[in-house]
């Protein structure tokens, strides 16, 4: 077959796939967005419009103008759809279920037709743009698995639901979709002419399959964030930008890791509140009398001069289990005198690492329990909890603190900021009271935290962070923050007024999100701090603050399709027996490490490889410097290679003189400098003038700099394997 055969052999296989690629990216990018209908006419409008391409790519339009149409159809057929949706004259014709569809119908149709039509165009005009192709194709498929990805396993539901109903995991399934798309992906970058070019692309798609896994948690549900919840609930890896010190060392200056404290954040990042955290199954049915679940993990009570941090003193805070148990554990005791406290039976499955367990408010009795699912859980423990049956305003009247309480431990729980702006703001709360109820420190302690839900407002961007007391910054500023902010200033007004309280964290839940079932999903969204005060007989009491204003939209509820999901996931654990090992964690941790060095070698492999490649390109470059009677093969082989770099190369079965010719108005002085080698190759001349070569070669290179863009010589100088297509 010739040279010219072969391309219109490549050029007609492109222009039958390229078709179907666009449509099958385009029908899988609509589908979950709408209904069945949608999903086909944007298959077959993004069909057409990459057959539409292969004529509009011959036309005299400009390349940029095209890129600016496809981009203004998208924005059209987004307008158009808008329009429409919202038209009452479009809801009467056809009526509002058969309207919502048309108006589906036709934005997917628009778009797709723009876009295909724009893509393909620009890819068939210049083959870089085939780069867009790829990044189409992986965003529509893409998006069809985002939510799973995101921890919701059980999307899409049409998917998932049939995998799991027996017994499977979806995340195969997926992964089948993922190798999908990377085959027509792969077979987009296949429809190159050029057999090195397609080589190169295949290579560039396997390195990214391989950087994909690699850096994926391929079975199982992604991992959050580490630390994102700034609680101490979850490890955290590095500090936050606000706690660096000048420079730029991780360990902050009260000595604290990040577990270990509350932080402060200005604009606090959001980012993976909603992938699930835990899974929690009530083995009692409890109501909570407040309405909320509260899960505690930690507690803050050592104030060190700016915040609360864990505490260093002995005998405080030991409600707080300090480690994960490997065998039944007992906890200390919690106060119970009049019975206001229940037992409770809850079993914990993490779906993410924890500093140590939590339990419903407080734990008395944590137990191990065998994983039934290492790929789902990492972890799974059943705890007794000791949880409030009456609200905290019953304990009005009851005294505060424990007699059995050494005068250390009551100024730890006392210690309060010395500033005296929290004494005034005290006593301007205690003279809004009664005064039969400001003589009483838990009413105090109630006021407090009605004052701030009053008085305060919720927003996750506030902007205390960098001030020397964060809290007070807070208080006496704006008012606005987020749980730290809310916590810490309660804890510190209830200290001032004698009452000793602490600063509480873990994850609160309404108790609507159980809808009629007896499992919690806890997500991000759930991390929270809150006030607690003690008192006597009871233990801590958590008085948490409801700001009436906020200025962020509350989270979306768990799904409950998940929350069921995770929750049958759970159910059915034995407990593990004493001392007892996971057997499995020994061959996982070699898979794991094996898994690793295969990417550290291969990585280094290629590292290698690129490097050689480097080394060699840059010899070929500076060898007729070096040369001697050589040095019209290496100077000639050196213009070669600057011609490929920006896709000027010799095809298969071209003369040298064809060659010379082709590429004569990018650089003329090509021809004599070949007419030169060649009379030196294949004739009697031994030599040629040094200076008339060296003058030939600048020649060469000042006329591919005035005739080829500086982008597209650049691009070409960073290819490390373009010497390779010289020949």
């Amino acid at each position: 077959m010739t040279d010219e055969a072969r391309r219109a052999s490549y050029a007609s296989l492109g222009a039958f796939i390229a078709p179907l690629i666009y449509g099958l990216s385009a029908g899988v990018f609509f589908y979950p967005f709408s209904e069945l209908s949608v999903a086909g006419a944007a298959l077959g409008f993004a069909c057409v419009g990459a057959l539409l391409a292969i004529p509009l790519a011959r036309t005299r339009l400009r390349t940029p103008v095209i890129a600016l149409l496809g981009v203004l159809g998208v924005l059209a057929a987004g307008g158009l759809h808008g329009t429409l949706d919202d038209a009452l004259w479009f809801s009467r014709v056809f009526g509002p279920a058969q309207a919502l569809l048309l108006a589906n119908l036709i934005g997917a149709s628009v778009a797709s037709l723009a876009c295909s039509t724009s893509l393909r165009t620009l890819a068939l005009r210049r083959r870089i743009f085939s780069l867009l192709e790829v990044l189409f194709v992986g965003a529509a498929f893409a998006e069809l698995v985002v939510a799973h990805r995101f921890g919701a396993i059980n999307r899409p539901f049409e998917l998932a639901d049939s995998i799991i109903a027996q017994g499977g995991d979806p995340t195969v399934a997926l992964l089948l979709i993922g190798a999908l798309s990377g085959a027509l992906v792969i077979t987009l970058l296949l429809q190159e002419r050029s057999f090195w070019r397609s080589l190169l692309h295949l290579t560039l798609a396997l390195c990214l399959l391989l950087l994909v896994f690699s850096s994926t948690r391929l079975l199982g549900l992604p991992s959050p964030p580490a630390g994102a919840s700034g609680l101490g609930l979850r490890p955290n890896d590095k500090p936050s930008q606000n706690e660096q010190n000048a420079h730029g060392q991780q360990k902050p200056k009260d000595g604290k890791s990040d577990n270990e404290r509350l932080e402060f954040r200005d604009n606090y990042d959001s980012q993976g509140r909603q992938v699930p955290l835990a899974v929690v199954l009530l083995h009692d049915d409890y109501s909570a009398p407040t309405g909320m679940y509260y899960f505690r993990q930690t507690a803050f009570s050592q104030y060190n001069g700016k915040r609360l941090v864990s505490a260093t003193l002995g005998g405080v805070d030991t409600d707080i289990a300090p480690a994960f148990v490997t065998q039944d554990t007992q906890l200390t005791p919690v106060p119970n005198v009049n019975g206001e406290r229940v037992q409770l039976d809850t079993t914990v499955a993490l779906l993410a690492d924890h500093t140590r367990p939590f339990a419903l408010e407080s734990a008395e009795r944590i137990s191990p329990l065998r994983n039934p699912d290492s790929s789902r859980f990492r972890r799974v423990y059943r705890v007794t909890s000791s949880a409030l049956s009456t609200k905290p305003s019953t304990f009005v009247g009851r005294p505060v603190g424990d007699r059995a309480w050494s005068p250390e431990v009551l100024a730890h729980y006392t210690d309060a900021p010395k500033d005296p702006r929290y004494k005034k703001l005290a006593d301007e709360i205690l003279g809004s009271m009664r005064p039969e109820l400001a003589a009483d420190p838990a009413a105090r302690a109630l006021a407090v935290s009605f004052w701030l839900s009053r008085e305060g407002t919720y927003s996750l961007k506030s902007g205390h962070a960098q001030a020397e007391d964060p809290t007070a910054d807070f208080l006496f500023g704006d008012r606005i923050g987020y749980c730290v902010h809310f916590a810490h200033a309660a804890v510190y007004l209830m200290r001032t007024m004698g009452v000793p309280a602490r600063v509480g964290a873990g994850y609160v839940v309404d108790e609507a999100a159980r809808q009629g079932g007896s499992s919690i999903l806890l997500t991000g969204a759930n991390s929270h701090a809150w006030p607690e005060f003690y008192v006597d007989g009871v233990g801590w009491v958590i008085d948490d603050v409801s700001p009436a204003r906020s200025l962020d939209a509350a989270p979306p509820p768990p799904d409950p399709d998940l929350q069921r999901l995770l929750g049958e996931m759970a159910r059915g654990l034995k407990p593990m027996p004493a001392g007892s090992e996971r057997p499995l964690e020994p061959i996982l941790a070699s898979v794991r490490a094996f898994r690793d060095a295969l990417v550290r070698g291969v990585g280094l492999l290629a590292f290698l490889l690129l490097a050689l490649l480097y080394l060699i390109k840059l010899w070929r470059r500076v060898a007729p410097v070096f040369a001697g009677s050589s040095l019209s093969r290496v100077g000639y082989r050196a213009e070669l290679d600057r011609l490929a770099e920006v896709s000027l190369h010799r095809g298969f079965g071209e003369t040298r003189e064809a060659f010379a010719a082709r590429v004569a108005r990018e650089a003329p002085s090509f021809r004599r400098l070949t007419e030169r080698h060649l009379a030196v190759a294949f004739s009697a001349q031994g030599a040629v003038d040094p200076e008339e070569l060296r003058g030939l070669r600048r020649k060469v290179a000042r006329e591919l700099r005035g005739g080829v863009s500086w982008q597209r010589r650049w691009l070409g100088a960073l290819v490390p394997w373009s010497w390779l297509r010289s020949k």
